[in-house]
C-alpha cells in the first residue's frame, strides 16, 4: 500500500473516537429527554378523567308497572337530574308483562342502579319480594306507593316531588 493511500484512509483509533462521541451525544439526548417528560408516578400523578360518567354516577332507576305516570315520579326524576350538582343519571323501565317481577328487580340490581324508585302495584310487590328474599347491599329502594315496603322508603303518590326523591335517592 502506497503512502498516499494511508493518509486518505481513515485509522481504527479515529473510527473509535467517532464511534465514542456519538454515543455520548445519543446518552445526552436521553437524558434530556427523561428530564423534559413528565413523571407517571409519584403523589401528583391523577387517573385520566373518564370519558363518560354513567358508569361512575348516581344511577336512579324507576321501575314502573304502567305506562302513565299519574305521580309525576319519572318528571321528578329528570328534574332531579338536572338540578343536582353531583353526577346523577336517571333511567325508566317497565316490567315486561310476562316473566318474574322479582327476576326484573334483580336485573336493575346488576345493572348498578343505586337507588331503585317504584310505580304501581306490580313494581312494588315486585321490591317486596326481592327485599324478603334478603337485603341487596348498597341498593335503596324507594316505593311510591300508599303503602310501605318493609326495607324500602316509602313515598306516599300525593308527596312525589324532585326536592323529596332527591333526599331519597342522594342520602
Amino acid at each position: 500500500m502506497k503512502a498516499s493511500d494511508r493518509a486518505h484512509r481513515p485509522s481504527r483509533r479515529r473510527w473509535w473516537v467517532v464511534l465514542g462521541a456519538g454515543a455520548a451525544v445519543l446518552l445526552a439526548v436521553a437524558g434530556l429527554v427523561a428530564l423534559l417528560l413528565p413523571s407517571e408516578s409519584g403523589a401528583d400523578a391523577t387517573p385520566p378523567a373518564p370519558v363518560s360518567h354513567v358508569d361512575t354516577a348516581t344511577r336512579a332507576c324507576l321501575l314502573t308497572s304502567t305506562d302513565t305516570d299519574p305521580t309525576g315520579t319519572w318528571a321528578a326524576m329528570r328534574n332531579m337530574a338536572r338540578a343536582s350538582s353531583t353526577n346523577v343519571v336517571v333511567q325508566r323501565y317497565r316490567l315486561p308483562a310476562a316473566g318474574k317481577a322479582a327476576a326484573y328487580v334483580n336485573t336493575l340490581v346488576q345493572l348498578r342502579c343505586s337507588t331503585i324508585v317504584t310505580t304501581g302495584a306490580t313494581a312494588r310487590s315486585a321490591v317486596a319480594s326481592r327485599l324478603a328474599a334478603g337485603h341487596v347491599p348498597q341498593v335503596r329502594f324507594v316505593v311510591v306507593a300508599d303503602q310501605p315496603v318493609s326495607g324500602a322508603t316509602r313515598l306516599s303518590p300525593d308527596s312525589v316531588s324532585t326536592s323529596a326523591l332527591t333526599r331519597a335517592v342522594m342520602r
